[in-house]
């Protein structure tokens, strides 16, 4: 039976490891696509992690989630994003 779509993508990203069902591999990521609701979290993640800088091909961040409110938080998110 031949590769899933998935797999293939998998594959040619591959930097690390081996593809073994349930062990770890290293990707390389081309790209991402992210929005303000969660991907402020995924960005503090990699601070916490110590990843001071990361390199892709394109990264895209959307924010139309979290709009303009009366508090700070949103509007701290979006600068923070920015």
């Amino acid at each position: 039976m031949g590769m899933t779509i998935a797999q293939k993508i998998l594959k040619a990203h591959l930097v690390d490891g081996e593809m073994v069902q349930g062990q770890e591999i290293g990707l390389k990521i081309d790209q991402t696509l992210t929005q303000d609701a969660t991907g402020t979290m995924a960005y503090l993640q990699f601070e916490a992690m110590g990843v001071d800088q990361v390199k892709t091909e394109r990264s895209v961040a959307y924010i139309d989630h979290n709009t303009l409110q009366s508090g700070f938080e949103n509007a701290d998110d979006h600068k923070y994003i920015g």
